[in-house]
């Protein structure tokens, strides 16, 4: 029976018991084989050439757990447990929670994973600004072992990331702040809720006691072929003291950094204008956290 977008039925349904046999029935099936933890994207995609579903639920890959390095998130957390966890709320970490919590309704909250918003590398993941602007470095196992990955190298284009054949991503780790650390995370999509991002933006200040921009990272989604920090617009800030005409600058050069398509969601005009406007929403929220 021939395979169509209308009817996904792999042939063959794996639930392997250690990242091991995981990886060897990747390599098995190459290409035909994909990994499914809340199947979230699996099922939208219904790609004809999948063969097998490999279940990566019963690997212990959804846990959060923090020491004095920082936070560690198993790749198979589902976003509700993120969005409502104490230790990911605490902090700088907490854009994270609010990204998952932004994420879908309810439903896709209970099965969609963090580590599979990222390796889908859709433009739009809404975690993957937050994890941009908090340095996620990503633990990955495959047949050569265990690597660590920096998320800025990560995506690749669109629907496109770094995993090479046999390889899973089974950890992001977050590393400790220094005080006076403020983040700030805002979506905007076509609706309220449960809508994918028209853009979303994520920053990150480091202030010293005098009010100086010690450290600073801004992302931005769904204005690229993948994720993006606006290296430019952070090299304005860094050292300098904010001020209005200093955050307006700095968000128009975020908005010339990007490069945004036309689609069914939004013109790729609207998306410059928003983007400029939501960069400079977040660093005056940041930067007013930081001076109370």
């Amino acid at each position: 029976m021939s395979k169509t977008n209308n009817l996904f039925r792999p042939a063959e349904y794996f639930k392997p018991t250690s990242i091991k046999e995981a990886v060897e029935l990747l390599l098995q099936f190459g290409d035909k084989g994909k990994l499914v933890a809340g199947g979230t994207d699996v099922q939208i995609m219904k790609d004809p050439q999948t063969e097998a579903l490999v279940d990566i639920t019963g690997l212990g890959l959804n846990y959060i757990q923090s020491n004095d390095k920082g936070l560690r998130i198993g790749a198979a957390s589902v976003f509700t447990d993120i969005g409502t966890s104490p230790v990911i709320n605490a902090g700088p970490y907490h854009i994270v929670a609010k990204a998952a919590r932004e994420i879908g309704t309810p439903q896709i909250r209970n099965l969609g994973t963090i580590g599979g918003n990222i390796c889908n590398a859709t433009p739009s993941a809404d975690s993957a600004p937050a994890l941009l602007v908090l340095d996620a470095i990503l633990i990955i196992t495959g047949p050569s072992g265990e690597k660590s990955v920096n998320i800025t190298d990560f995506f690749l284009g669109v629907r496109k990331n770094a995993l090479e054949m046999g390889e899973i991503l089974t950890e992001i780790r977050l590393p400790v702040f220094p005080p006076n650390t403020e983040t700030v995370f805002i979506k905007k999509g076509r609706v309220a809720t449960a809508d994918l991002a028209v853009v979303n933006v994520a920053i990150r200040l480091t202030m010293t006691s005098d009010n100086t921009c010690q450290d600073v990272r801004i992302a931005l989604g769904a204005v690229a072929p993948t994720p993006i920090r606006a290296i430019e617009a952070e090299t304005m800030l860094r050292g300098e003291k904010p001020n209005e005409a200093l955050l307006e600058r700095a968000a128009v050069r975020a908005s010339e950094e990007i490069k945004p398509i036309s689609d069914v969601r939004s013109s790729a005009d609207y998306r410059t204008t928003l983007s400029r406007v939501l960069v400079e929403r977040a660093l005056r929220e940041g930067t007013s956290k930081a001076f109370a």
